[in-house]
């Protein structure tokens, strides 16, 4: 069973888009402040096929020949662009799985400045191959980064409203049904006189004023 942190992507290089296949995304999920995501990307290239007109089949693609960054930042520019918010530049190859792996960590100073007081931003995933020195930028997409509630670094609030014993609920609220003798005492606002009210033996209400 794969963990809440764990995103598989399909590229579709041909179209530098992502694909659903196997289970995976077509488009990048929220992704949030401070997590740590274990990434599997696999490539993959349309294939001919005999399916209905607008269907589309693909095969896996070998690249381990190739390396592979992953990077999350803010809007590209032509001339010297932002720097990364996040970026993994191990991606290794997995012969078995037909794909390449890495932790993508969003725990950044740079995340953390680019949120700012805001609860989300739109944010750019951009994945690229490397060979020999050269860059192939397969897929660049917009996704939305959230920050988070708990930053682990506070601790429980300390409740305001408290439940009432059983005794401590007695000696606050008179009962429905009161016992022999149970009398009800009002305050007056200026906390100087009370009055007891009740019920006698022969059920006439009795009061008592106390000065």
């Amino acid at each position: 069973m794969s963990a809440p942190s764990d995103l598989f992507l399909v590229v579709d290089m041909q179209n530098r888009r992502l694909v659903s296949m196997n289970g995976s995304p077509s488009s990048l999920p929220d992704q949030f402040q401070s997590n740590n995501i274990s990434l599997r990307v696999q490539c993959v290239n349309p294939s001919l096929s005999t399916l209905p007109l607008g269907s589309t089949t693909y095969s896996i693609q070998n690249m381990s020949t190739f390396g592979m960054r992953v990077a999350v930042g803010d809007t590209p520019e032509g001339a010297v662009g932002p720097t990364p918010l996040a970026l993994q530049t191990g991606m290794a190859w997995d012969g078995p799985s037909s794909s390449f792996l890495g932790t993508l960590a969003l725990n950044t100073a740079a995340i953390d400045g680019f949120l700012g007081t805001k609860a989300s931003a739109s944010a750019y995933f951009e994945v690229n191959l490397t060979i020999l020195g050269t860059r192939i930028t397969i897929l660049q997409t917009q996704f939305t980064l959230r920050a988070v509630v708990d930053e682990l670094s506070g601790t429980a609030p300390v409740p305001t409203d408290q439940y009432a014993t059983l005794n401590e609920s007695k000696a606050l609220f008179m009962p429905r049904t009161g016992a022999p003798g149970d009398v009800l005492t009002l305050t007056s606002p200026n906390g100087l006189i009370k009055v007891e009210l009740g019920i006698d033996n022969n059920g006439q209400f009795t009061t008592n004023i106390i000065q």
